[in-house]
C-alpha cells in the first residue's frame, strides 16, 4: 500500500480529518521541503508522512487517548500524526512518565468528559495528582491563532522548550501545517540556543521569560553573538506567566533582536488566547473572534478594573468542555478555565493567578481544593464552623458547595455575597449562590469536608 494514499479511520473528527488531509497535501505536493530539524538531522514532510505511515501498521484505529513519549524529534511528530490517522487523540508525555500509569486517568476522561472535535490532550500535574485535558475546537489549519502569535507561513520556528506542553505541542502543529520548518532544541543553554539559531536562520521563535533573561546575560560575556544569531528573526513569543515577565528585559531583547516580542496567553480552556506586543507586559488584548469577560463569585460580569474568574467565548470556534452524556453546547457558550484576571473597558488583560482547569480535577484535586476553600471560610471571624462538599453544576463541572455556621450573637448577619466576596479576595473564589449559611447553631466538632 502507497503511504500517500492511506485511508483515514472513520473514527475521526472533522477536525483531525482536516489536520491529516494537510499532511497529505504537504507530503504529497512539498514533500522536498524540510519539516523538522533536531540536532544534525532534517526531517522532509516526505519522510514525515513515511515515518507517520510506520507507526500506523503497528497500531489498529481506537478512537480514543493515545499517550506518545514526547521527544525532542520528528518522531514525535509522525506518531501524533500517526494517532490522528488512526482516528484517536495524541496525548504527548513527558519521557518520564510510562504510559501504563495514567492508563486510569485516560478511562476516567473518556467516560466522564468530552470535547466537541477534539484533536489534542495534554497531562497537567495539578493539586499533587496527574489529570488530562482534552482539547479540540477550531483546527490548527486555522491560521488565525498563528498569525496573531506571529507565525510566518512556510518561515522557520525555533523552539527549545518541551513537546509535551500544551502551547508548545500546538504551536509546532499549527506551524507545519503552514508548510513552515520547526526546529527542536532538546535543552536550553544559551550557548547551544544561539548557536542553532546562527545556523538554523529563525523568524519566530518562543522563549520563556528565565529563557529571554539568560541570552540577556550571555550577551555580557559574548558580545554581539546575540545580534548576530538572531539577525533574520523578526517575532518572538513568551508564555504569559504570573508575576508577569519583566518588561524591561523584553524591551531589552526586542531592541538588541529588533524583534517584535508577544506575550501569548495560552488558555487550556477554550481555544484561542490573548496576546500583546509593544504594550506593558502586565496586559494582554484578545484575538480576533475570541470574546473575553470576568466574573465575580456570583457569575456575574465584573466592572473594569476589578478581579474575577476569566471566562471565554468564541464566534470562530466549537470548542467547549462538557459532560460526555451532554448535547454539544454553542460556541458561544461562556465557559471559564480558573484563571483569575482584570479586564479594563478595552478588553485589555492583566493576569493575577493561573490556575489549571477545575474541569478534570480527580477526587485527590477536589479534597485539596475544599481544604484551601475551608480555610479561607473558618478564617473569617464571623463564621464557627463550615462544611465544604464539592459537586457539579448544570454543566459538569465541580462547584463547590459551602453550608456555614455563623458565630452567635452577630449584629448583622451574615449574607453569601459577603462570604463570597471574602472568599474572592482569598483566591477561593465560590459563587454566593453555592453557599447556604445554616440557621441551626454549629456543630462540635467544627465540621470539616464530607
Amino acid at each position: 500500500m502507497s503511504s500517500t494514499n492511506l485511508v483515514q479511520s472513520a473514527a475521526g473528527t472533522a477536525t483531525t480529518h482536516a489536520i491529516t488531509d494537510r499532511f497529505r497535501q504537504l507530503a504529497t505536493a512539498d514533500g522536498h521541503r524540510i519539516a523538522v530539524i533536531e540536532r544534525d538531522r532534517t526531517v522532509t514532510f516526505a519522510q514525515l508522512w513515511q515515518l507517520a505511515y510506520q507507526h500506523v501498521t503497528q497500531r489498529q484505529p481506537s478512537g480514543g487517548i493515545v499517550p506518545i513519549l514526547a521527544q525532542p524529534a520528528a518522531g514525535t511528530i509522525a506518531e501524533a500524526l500517526a494517532v490522528w490517522l488512526c482516528g484517536a487523540i495524541p496525548l504527548p508525555i513527558p519521557l518520564g512518565i510510562r504510559a501504563t500509569t495514567i492508563s486510569a486517568a485516560i478511562a476516567q476522561t473518556a467516560q466522564t468528559t468530552h470535547q466537541c472535535q477534539p484533536w489534542r490532550a495534554h497531562l497537567t500535574t495539578a493539586y499533587g495528582g496527574r489529570h488530562i485535558w482534552t482539547a479540540g475546537g477550531e483546527p490548527p489549519t486555522n491560521p488565525r491563532v498563528g498569525t496573531a502569535i506571529g507565525l510566518t507561513p512556510g518561515g522557520t520556528a525555533l523552539i527549545a522548550a518541551p513537546l509535551h506542553a500544551a502551547a508548545i505541542f500546538e504551536t509546532a502543529i499549527r506551524h507545519l501545517l503552514t508548510g513552515g520548518t520547526v526546529v527542536l532544541q532538546p535543552q536550553f543553554i544559551p550557548a547551544g540556543w544561539l548557536h542553532t539559531a546562527t545556523h538554523t536562520r529563525p523568524d519566530w521563535a518562543v522563549l520563556a521569560p528565565g529563557q529571554i533573561k539568560a541570552l540577556l546575560q550571555h550577551r555580557q560575556h559574548r558580545p554581539g553573538w546575540l545580534g548576530t544569531a538572531t539577525r533574520t528573526l523578526r517575532h518572538v513569543v513568551v508564555p504569559a506567566t504570573v508575576p508577569p515577565p519583566d518588561a524591561n528585559h523584553l524591551d531589552d531583547f526586542a531592541t538588541i533582536t529588533d524583534a517584535a516580542v508577544t506575550i501569548w496567553y495560552h488558555a487550556p480552556g477554550y481555544d484561542g488566547a490573548t496576546t500583546l506586543t509593544g504594550a506593558p507586559a502586565t496586559a494582554l488584548t484578545t484575538l480576533p473572534g475570541l470574546r473575553l469577560r470576568t466574573v465575580d463569585p456570583a457569575g456575574e460580569p465584573t466592572p473594569p478594573g476589578t478581579a474575577g474568574l476569566i471566562e471565554a467565548a468564541s464566534t470562530t470556534s466549537t470548542t467547549t468542555a462538557h459532560c460526555a452524556d451532554q448535547p454539544c453546547p454553542p460556541p458561544t457558550a461562556w465557559r471559564t478555565n480558573g484563571d483569575i484576571g482584570t479586564l479594563t473597558s478595552s478588553l485589555r488583560l492583566t493576569l493575577h493567578r493561573l490556575e489549571p482547569t477545575e474541569h478534570y480535577l480527580g477526587p485527590t484535586g477536589q479534597r485539596l481544593r475544599g481544604t484551601a476553600l475551608r480555610r479561607t471560610i473558618t478564617a473569617h471571624p464571623d463564621i464557627a464552623a463550615a462544611a465544604v462538599h464539592v459537586i457539579p453544576d448544570h454543566h459538569g463541572r465541580p462547584r463547590a458547595q459551602l453550608r456555614i455556621w455563623p458565630r452567635n450573637g452577630l449584629a448583622t448577619p451574615l449574607t453569601a455575597d459577603a462570604i463570597a466576596a471574602h472568599c474572592i479576595a482569598h483566591d477561593t473564589p465560590v459563587f454566593a449562590h453555592h453557599i447556604l449559611i445554616a440557621a441551626t447553631p454549629a456543630p462540635h466538632p467544627a465540621a470539616g469536608i464530607q
